[in-house]
């Protein structure tokens, strides 16, 4: 999030009613944006994923206060690290220097609580990095991306392996990021919900993080209802495989003695 940013046209591969959509392939990911409208009115809680069975954190349960700390929300059985970065939940205002809320709509902007990471340039406390440990390997994360710049990062790791890194400025061609032509934080183009697939099971993820680098205290990394889907237990797998095996095992001499 920048304090001041100019508007822009921009050219999406198609569009909804409820966000734009676009797909690429980067890094072992599939990328692509496309969400739903959170809440009531549509769009009160932001952009929220659009895939079935996926777990969503929407910080929705902060206290009803300007600023907590991402450790005092239902975290859906991820841990935010540290916990006490900043939450804010102001009824959809802008603090400068600490975030915009991610803009869902022109007719209905969210005024929901969301997750910022401030500059730290001020020594103010402010936390610009927040690890988000998954309870399980997972094949997809979704975020509501507020007002994107391009010092916002995005890392996926499975253990100490860091898998990918991608900023807004690799998302260019999906017609979304300050690079389409301008930042404006209330452009559709800037605050998109961005759906990352992993493309094989080598690119399966337990752990994401969240960074606002650089030492520019006009800038936030703001996102919003945060979702994530875990792959199956390998014994779940195996167990539904030979379930299916004997079930067909079954059909098959029950048809012979017929």
């Amino acid at each position: 999030m920048t304090m001041n940013k100019d508007a822009s046209i921009i050219t999406t591969v198609a569009a909804t009613a409820t966000a734009m959509i676009g797909v690429i392939s980067l890094s072992g990911f599939t990328i692509t944006t496309g969400g739903e409208l959170k809440g009531s009115p549509a769009g009160s809680e932001g952009l929220t994923t659009s895939r079935p069975g996926a777990v969503v954190i929407d910080f929705n349960d902060a206290p009803d206060l300007d600023f907590t700390k991402v450790g005092a929300v239902n975290q859906k059985g991820t841990t935010y690290s540290p916990e006490d970065a900043l939450v804010i939940n102001n009824g959809g205002a802008l603090v400068p220097t600490k975030g915009a809320v991610p803009f869902s709509s022109p007719t209905q902007n969210n005024t929901s609580a969301y997750l910022s990471l401030p500059t730290n340039s001020q020594d103010d406390g402010d936390i610009n990095q927040v690890s988000i440990q998954l309870p399980k390997p997972s094949s997809y994360w979704g975020m509501h991306w507020g007002s994107m710049d391009s010092s916002n990062q995005i890392e996926f790791f499975r253990g100490d392996t860091r898998l990918a890194r991608f900023t807004p400025d690799d998302f260019v061609s999906l017609g979304v990021g300050p690079g389409v032509g301008g930042d404006n934080q209330t452009e559709e183009s800037n605050n998109p919900y961005i759906n990352f697939s992993a493309q094989g099971s080598q690119q399966w993820f337990d752990r994401v993080v969240l960074t606002q680098q650089g030492e520019d205290e006009t800038l936030a990394f703001e996102s919003d209802n945060h979702a994530y889907d875990a792959v199956p237990e390998p014994l779940t797998i195996l167990g539904s495989g030979l379930a299916l095996g004997f079930g067909a095992l079954f059909k098959k001499q029950q048809s012979r003695r017929q």
